[in-house]
């Protein structure tokens, strides 16, 4: 909770701190440029290198996904400001892209294993004749719970087209239409 609150904090703080002022774009570079020692801006400045300093579990496979705000709030910053804020200097910025992608993919493997080991568990032992029928009635929790990650017209998991599970979804009426056969 405190991490999430820190981060809140930081982000808020480390985003447009001239929107929190109540001035454009335009007239924050210029104070930025006229008066560097502003409270506004030193606040700015060190809420960003806060976050800078803090973003080493936002390098880690397991957490960078959750860091997705944050990041993009840092690079945003960064690329507005890229010759004036030294903290933006920090070679770990170039590196999160390709950490994100391979956390993402990462997750999305172990999303799929899960879900298929659940389909088939599932229909593994079918109560009856019927290809459609699961194998307890704890399965129709888990069946439809996998469901909303197939409600994306281009889902990225195979396991969405699991002919089982496609025609389990259907009998039981609770396929969106983007779930096809």
């Amino acid at each position: 909770m405190t991490v999430t609150f820190m981060l809140l904090f930081v982000n808020t703080h480390a985003n447009a701190w001239h929107e929190n002022l109540g001035i454009d774009s335009n007239k924050a570079a210029e104070l930025y440029q006229t008066k560097p020692n502003d409270p506004a801006i030193v606040q700015w400045k060190n809420a960003l290198q806060l976050a800078i300093n803090g973003m080493d579990k936002c390098l880690d496979l397991q957490t960078a996904v959750s860091c997705q705000s944050l990041m993009s709030t840092i690079i945003s910053n960064c690329n507005s400001h890229p010759n004036e804020l030294l903290a933006c200097n920090d070679a770990r910025l170039v590196q999160y892209p390709s950490i994100l992608k391979k956390a993402q993919e990462a997750l999305s493997t172990r999303i799929s294993q899960y879900a298929e080991s659940i389909i088939e568990k599932c229909f593994s032992t079918p109560n009856s004749n019927s290809t459609f029928e699961v194998a307890s009635p704890s399965c129709d929790t888990e069946l439809v719970s996998l469901q909303k990650d197939c409600q994306m017209a281009s889902s990225p998991y195979d396991y969405c087209k699991d002919e089982r599970f496609v025609g389990y979804l259907k009998k039981y009426s609770t396929v969106n239409s983007t779930v096809s056969p």
